[in-house]
């Protein structure tokens, strides 16, 4: 079982290491509608004032956000698993000393114990095959009374092609068990070059697995367009045809 998920793990290691000059495009150049006009604004709600609080960004890929929290007084570290992420988050102008990034998994942080406030996870469970060992991870990192904050593809509902109008409905069989989609991502008529998989799991398995790491559930969100943009956009009514996103908020006992 090991070796699976350490082959599964290299694997989406190396997929996003072929997408990650991709993705640098589509954030930089704000081709991400999903992103600017919708969760981003969710997760950064859900953080509030940051000023003075030591941030963890899991998963930070280019490190738009990280910028964005450095930018509101946070001292951020951002880490990710792509080099070329972490390469093009670190070339990248941000307030200086505030903003740090470093390469690694989210499964086995270099860092010590109990020394942030927050840990944001935007977009990045979805591409871990079991978050479990990551859960953990993050709840040794947190100090105590500290936030965990995770937006994440929506797990009663997201399917296949969801962002191209697909709105099936999710049957038991496939809804109680881990669920993997692959797909390349098209952004704005942008593919990705490689092939990415997105997983999936019951609300059940979000609950127990932050109660077992010392989590309490503080409120659960579903990022969603507003009544104005899916009757004046075209793209919101055909790209929202569910609801697609779930934001946890979970604070550290």
């Amino acid at each position: 079982m090991e070796d699976t998920a350490q082959a599964i793990a290299n694997l989406t290691r190396e997929r996003w290491e072929a997408n990650a000059q991709y993705w640098v495009k589509v954030i930089r150049e704000r081709r991400d509608r999903y992103r600017t006009e919708l969760t981003d604004a969710a997760v950064l709600d859900a953080v509030g004032p940051c000023a003075g609080l030591r941030v963890l960004d899991a998963g930070c890929g280019e490190g738009y956000l990280s910028r964005t929290l450095a930018s509101m007084g946070a001292d951020v570290t951002g880490v990710d698993a792509a080099q070329g992420l972490i390469d093009a988050a670190s070339s990248h102008p941000s307030p200086e000393g505030t903003a740090t990034f470093t390469r690694a998994s989210v499964e086995d942080l270099p860092l010590d114990d109990a020394q942030f406030d927050l840990v944001l996870c935007n977009h990045l469970f979805s591409h871990l095959q079991d978050p479990t060992r990551a859960i953990g991870e993050f709840a040794r990192v947190l100090k105590s009374g500290g936030r965990l904050i995770l937006l994440t593809l929506h797990p009663c509902f997201y399917v296949e092609n969801a962002e191209q109008g697909a709105s099936n409905s999710v049957p038991a069989s496939q809804y109680f068990a881990s669920r993997g989609i692959d797909q390349r991502f098209l952004v704005d008529g942008l593919e990705s070059p490689s092939m990415i998989t997105s997983w999936l799991r019951p609300l059940e398995y979000y609950a127990g697995t932050l109660r077992d790491a010392g989590f309490v559930i503080a409120d659960l969100r579903e990022p969603h367009p507003t009544d104005e943009q899916l009757r004046d956009d075209p793209w919101w009514r055909k790209g929202f045809p569910t609801a697609m996103f779930m934001l946890l908020i979970a604070e550290r006992r």
